[in-house]
């Protein structure tokens, strides 16, 4: 991890974010980047280019400017004197949320791009309608959603939670924990949630081949859970509950484990999961 790029608004939420985010860069040891879209409404989704008289355009582009410099100030004076001082970076440009975020992680290299979510439901202001879709499925780069309120602290425990239906494409993904988790000198929990009445010889076989993978890694801070649950949002929930999670990281696949979270019914039940920040990978 080098290059961690925050999404703002402003918003107090906002504040809350950029401050775990820059805490984690600490910790890590990466660069920030303060990233302000002057959003266009999701209600025009084919508004095509933006045509603001110039003078409202001078004015946000100023009122941005201003207060990414803000952000930035109070992000270094509040954090850990002691530790790791991140470059930071500020950038705004007018767009589509997503669109936006995207084509700054592409330029800046972005590691991961950290976003704030309301307090109200499991995606937020930042992340309503489009928005949270959009970048769900078109993040170029793992996404770090981020709980109202959450405050910096020291990252300890890393849960990766997954059915592993597709062990192959959760492998990727675990290689990649294991590199965060050891810059955080965290521990990481791959976590297996299954059915109750899952197929014993399949059990088996999830825990022989993590087991392996465990024996394989340098970093000697790897385990294996099972957590049994006839629905992802609860044994996931138990989880982030009872063993103390820091970050809970999931895969998002087209119909998979991740879709039960996102769709349908189980939208609200994911945003009483989500009481840890939420780490998601595409691949």
């Amino acid at each position: 991890m080098k290059t961690f790029l925050i999404a703002t608004d402003f918003s107090a939420n906002a504040r809350f974010t950029a401050a775990y985010g820059y805490s984690l860069a600490q910790q890590i040891k990466a660069r920030v980047v303060l990233c302000h879209a002057m959003n266009v409404p999701a209600e025009i989704p084919q508004s095509g280019a933006i045509a603001w008289p110039m003078d409202v355009y001078d004015d946000l582009t100023q009122d941005s400017n201003d207060e990414l410099a803000k952000l930035k100030s109070r992000l270094i004076s509040e954090g850990d004197i002691k530790a790791y001082q991140p470059e930071v970076s500020c950038v705004h440009e007018a767009g589509f949320v997503a669109d936006v975020l995207n084509a700054e992680a592409a330029k800046f290299r972005a590691d991961m791009i950290i976003i704030g979510m309301h307090g109200n439901d499991a995606f937020g202001t930042w992340m309503i309608g489009n928005h949270s879709r959009k970048l769900i499925e078109a993040a170029i780069t793992p996404l770090l959603l981020v709980p109202a309120g959450t405050m910096p602290k020291p990252i300890k425990r890393i849960a990766f939670g997954s059915d592993f239906k597709q062990p192959d494409k959760d492998i990727k993904t675990i290689s990649e924990l294991v590199d965060i988790a050891q810059a955080l000198d965290a521990e990481l929990i791959l976590t297996h949630i299954e059915q109750p009445n899952a197929d014993a010889q399949y059990t088996a076989i999830v825990k022989q081949l993590l087991m392996e993978l465990i024996g394989k890694s340098s970093h000697g801070k790897v385990s294996y859970k099972v957590v049994k649950s006839d629905h992802v949002e609860h044994g996931l929930n138990w989880l982030v509950q009872h063993a103390h999670i820091d970050i809970l990281a999931v895969v998002h696949r087209d119909h998979n484990f991740f879709d039960q979270l996102v769709n349908g019914s189980h939208t609200q039940k994911a945003a009483k999961v989500v009481t840890a920040p939420l780490l998601v990978f595409k691949n």
